[in-house]
């Protein structure tokens, strides 16, 4: 026990009562007593003070906002993939900090983070973009009822918005009509370019996330079997413009999908194409080359989306203009319009859940009513 006898016949009480969890240093409490008895009660009661949560009061002091948020950064760094960080951090930097950076976590109220959100949608903000940026605040506010700052979360009661409506206005996609007005421009001489074909046509039948085929290698198709490995994604990072390659967006994202014969063909047939390619830039195919590669850089995201609008208005497909994550939408109407299950669908696209799929393609999938209806009426 850090109880000490002083020359003097007094006591010296020496407690320790954890680390602060913003600077990271040992917090200690030195009491003087004047007896033994003194001193253990004195231990003893400071320590039931520190387990209640009830400090002392020297300890105490109000910790501001920006302490709490870049306490809250530094644990999300440890914790998740560095491309999820950067965005975490960007949220947090320029959404959060700028209008609680005066503030103390104890002054903080309900009405103060009601009101931050009435800010957020006065921007115009998609809900669901909004909702991200509350859990943000909301893993704040929990680290401080973490490390006894807060006995009350004050945005405990604070509903997230709904946000179907945000998801169905994102949710565009082509049918398989249009998608065969668009791929065809690769055919007629119009716009000569094997690459783009095979690149797009494996998005639009696969529903695979761009940095997930963007990192595939040959090494991860198997032409025997028709199967893809999706172990991986590449991610830009802006501030070091480059790429890295790292692990899927969740443990569920690792998978294995078949493709159809005619798109594994095609991969055989942008296999020895991209073969010739790349030896006039003096690169060897391997197994471990990227399969949607065609010269010494990473193919440029931005100009591969752009492209499909600017061939829509260019050789004017009559077909509405999409982005290149669009043709994952449009892989998941394909599938339920083909009458393919959830369960199936999900894994498919290496969802955590069906109810995740559901969240984002309910409103897609076809009302089952009038099919238990015809049911019902063959029971008569």
């Amino acid at each position: 026990m850090p109880i000490r006898k002083l020359s003097n016949g007094k006591y010296r009480v020496d407690i320790s009562l954890g680390i602060d969890p913003i600077t990271g240093k040992r917090r200690r409490k030195t009491k003087i007593a004047n007896s033994s008895k003194e001193a253990e009660e004195i231990y003893y009661s400071t320590r039931r003070e520190y387990h209640n949560g009830d400090l002392p009061s020297t300890l105490k002091r109000s910790y501001s906002f920006k302490e709490l948020a870049e306490k809250f950064l530094a644990i999300k760094k440890r914790e998740v993939k560095l491309s999820t960080f950067r965005t975490i951090e960007n949220i947090v930097n320029s959404k959060i900090l700028p209008y609680f950076k005066n503030s103390t976590i104890k002054s903080i109220t309900y009405n103060d983070i009601y009101q931050y959100r009435e800010t957020l949608q006065k921007d115009n903000l998609k809900h669901t973009y909004i909702n991200k940026v509350m859990a943000y605040v909301k893993g704040i506010f929990d680290l401080a009822i973490e490390e006894n700052l807060l006995s009350e979360h004050p945005s405990k009661k604070l509903k997230k918005l709904k946000n179907k409506n945000d998801i169905e206005e994102n949710i565009k996609f082509w049918t398989p009509e249009q998608f065969q007005k668009f791929i065809t421009i690769f055919d007629d001489n119009k716009y000569k370019d094997f690459f783009k074909k095979t690149f797009y046509t494996f998005a639009y039948f696969t529903g695979v996330r761009m940095g997930e085929q963007l990192a595939l290698e040959w090494e991860d198709f198997n032409k025997y079997t028709n199967e893809i490995k999706i172990n991986k994604t590449l991610t830009l990072i802006k501030q070091a413009n480059d790429f890295l390659v790292t692990s899927p967006k969740t443990p569920s994202s690792n998978r294995v999908i078949t493709v159809n014969k005619k798109l594994s063909s095609l991969l055989e047939e942008w296999k020895d194409q991209q073969k010739k390619t790349l030896e006039e830039y003096g690169i060897q195919q391997t197994d471990k080359t990227r399969i949607f590669k065609f010269n010494h850089r990473t193919p440029n995201r931005t100009h591969l989306s752009e492209f499909i609008k600017q061939a829509c208005e260019k050789y004017k497909l009559d077909i509405p203009p999409i982005n290149i994550h669009a043709l994952r939408h449009s892989h998941v109407s394909l599938l339920i319009n083909s009458g393919e299950d959830i369960y199936i669908i999900s894994q498919r696209l290496g969802h955590t859940s069906t109810n995740t799929t559901y969240d984002i393609y309910g409103h897609l999938f076809p009302n089952r009513q009038k099919e238990l209806a015809d049911r019902l009426d063959n029971l008569f």
